[in-house]
């Protein structure tokens, strides 16, 4: 070995320490990012692997990027079956954990922060310029790592060139952090236990270890977590959407922080997810209307992850195959990758905009903008005797009374909990949840209707408290009376104030703000608007539409008031007018 080579040797190992295991085919790095703070990076090369320059597809994780036996130190396959079919198709994977996580270096001052988007900027930079990589990079991911998939198009790296954002967040406020305003300690707080319990490489907790990029440097990592805060106490804490969660405004910490500089990346995205995964559907529809990058998205009827079916009218209490089938959601994100990264023409800029599922008549339908050709909105009214109606009320003083019922719950597999990683279940039944809560039907449908885009509900409101929430569910009821979850709404009535917005444009906007929180009135009527979860359903004829109103969802969202019982009035006559509006589509 010449004095020259030996020298660039040593210094690359100064900088970028790193080790290898034949057995696995990877590779562990330390590579400097902002501030020359070290992140951890396994790069996996494909099985049959021969020194040929391939394209590498990156996940930035706070998940851990390995695993390895915490008595042995001997590394654990935890490579996914989407990895390996990735690596199958000859890319090379780069899995990073993201600063303040895993092996890697810092603290964290939240999630998905400025500091950790240019972070990665320096990753794609040193991975193009390994003699392995041909200078093309994607990323995929699910969830956490499914949002850092689309900030990577922040940082603008010319090497990026396609992005697959699975079930990702798009406003961390609004989904997962407080849904409506609120607090869902349920999925927050298991949340907030398992990342801490990573952050600080707590074996005796998770029964392994994070996988170490080299003997000596494990301990320093892990010591510089210790001053990671704590998920659930900053969302106590972080009560409105200019509040502070950890040293960043929820405003600076997700993809609508950087619209600007994803939209001119031009980085085409294939976006993934489902109506019933939290907020995510309502955050992908904004995007795809409100940013410029080219983008197909397929919209599901799937739990968190695609992992199993959620639609109401397929699933009961068990688990049911997922539409697409596994398989067929990872031949479509191979097909995007060689078309955009290997330049492999699979006729994917011929694919339609956005496939989605259409519930009732379960299947998928097709367009190429959002909402679709022919929307148009129309109002249901509540009436007297518990009737949703086409027309308006003449009565002069129509008024419906509910004790709110702390016990109304939608179940413990719903789509917050579904984040966690359960299944979506027994959404399929909800008359015994209904004879809780206050309810209004329309009569048996003369002709199909369909519903695709976001319902809004607009309610004239007198409480006897100060603090509360109220819930909306749209449900579908069949002529045997059989109610079906369709979609949901809520909000914490502080938030009641409306706001402008350019995004929204004919759905109520609520700022979240401080400033624009004040308390219910005790001595008026209050018009309180509010959006519904977007959704697609064709409502059959004979069956009839539901709207059911609760101020709880015991199983998933923190009680409001802490104490006392409201009575909520919702006013529906002639002067204080209350209804539901539907997209249709004609």
């Amino acid at each position: 070995m010449t004095a020259k080579k030996f020298l660039f040797i040593l210094i690359f190992v100064s900088i970028y320490q790193f080790s290898f295991s034949q057995e696995n085919n990877v590779a562990s790095y330390y590579v400097p990012a902002v501030n020359g703070t070290k992140l951890a990076v396994d790069v996996y090369f494909p099985e049959k692997y021969k020194n040929q320059k391939l394209p590498v597809l990156f996940e930035f994780t706070r998940y851990w990027r390995g695993k390895e036996d915490a008595k042995t130190g001997k590394p654990i396959v935890s490579l996914s079956k989407r990895d390996k079919y990735f690596l199958d198709h000859d890319y090379i994977l780069a899995k990073v954990d993201v600063r303040g996580t895993g092996a890697s270096y810092g603290v964290r001052l939240g999630e998905y922060t400025p500091t950790e988007v240019k972070d990665a900027w320096y990753i794609v930079d040193w991975v193009v310029n390994q003699p392995w990589s041909d200078g093309k990079v994607g990323a995929y991911g699910t969830s956490y790592s499914g949002t850092t998939a689309e900030l990577l198009c922040a940082t603008q790296h010319p090497a990026i060139k396609a992005v697959i954002p699975g079930w990702s967040d798009f406003d961390v406020y609004e989904s997962p952090s407080r849904p409506y305003g609120m607090l869902a300690t349920s999925f927050i707080a298991p949340w907030s236990q398992y990342v801490d319990w990573l952050d600080q490489n707590s074996v005796e907790n998770l029964g392994e270890s994070v996988r170490r990029v080299s003997e000596d440097f494990l301990i320093d990592a892990i010591k510089e977590h210790e001053n990671n805060p704590i998920v659930l106490e900053g969302l106590i804490q972080a009560r409105y959407k200019d509040s502070k969660f950890g040293n960043f405004k929820f405003e600076e910490l997700d993809p609508l922080h950087w619209k600007k500089e994803i939209s001119e990346s031009n980085v085409p995205m294939l976006v993934l997810t489902s109506w019933l995964d939290a907020g995510t559907a309502e955050g992908t529809l904004l995007r795809l209307q409100h940013f410029t990058n080219p983008q197909k998205v397929v919209m599901m009827p799937t739990s968190h992850g695609g992992g199993s079916h959620a639609s109401p009218f397929v699933v009961s209490d068990s688990i049911v195959e997922p539409v697409p089938s596994v398989i067929e959601q990872l031949r479509l994100q191979l097909n995007f990758f060689d078309h955009y990264i290997k330049g492999n023409d699979k006729g994917v800029e011929d694919w339609p905009t956005i496939k989605y599922y259409n519930f009732g008549e379960e299947s998928f339908k097709q367009s190429d903008i959002w909402p679709p050709k022919g929307q148009e909105r129309i109002k249901y009214y509540l009436d007297t005797n518990g009737k949703l109606n086409t027309s308006s009320s003449d009565e002069p003083q129509g008024m419906d009374e509910y004790l709110v019922d702390f016990s109304v719950s939608t179940g413990t597999n719903n789509r917050w909990t579904t984040q966690m990683g359960k299944p979506v279940l027994n959404l399929n039944n909800r008359n015994a949840a209904d004879s809780l809560m206050l309810t209004y039907t329309s009569a048996p449908l003369e002709e199909p209707l369909q519903i695709s885009g976001t319902p809004v509900i607009s309610l004239n409101l007198f409480s006897t408290h100060k603090e509360g929430a109220i819930f909306v569910y749209l449900e579908d009821v069949d002529p045997n009376g059989k109610s079906r979850y369709i979609t949901e709404g809520g909000l914490l009535l502080e938030h009641r104030k409306l706001s402008k917005n350019d995004m929204f444009n004919e759905i109520p906007y609520h700022s979240f703000r401080k400033s624009d929180a004040s308390p219910m009135p005790i001595d008026k009527i209050e018009e309180v608007i509010f959006k519904l979860h977007p959704t697609s359903i064709l409502i059959k004829k004979g069956h009839s539409i539901r709207i059911a109103i609760s101020g709880a969802d015991k199983d998933t969202f923190d009680k409001v008031p802490t104490e006392g019982i409201p009575t909520l009035s919702i006013y529906r006559n002639k002067t204080n007018i209350s209804f539901l509006e539907l997209p249709i589509i004609k």
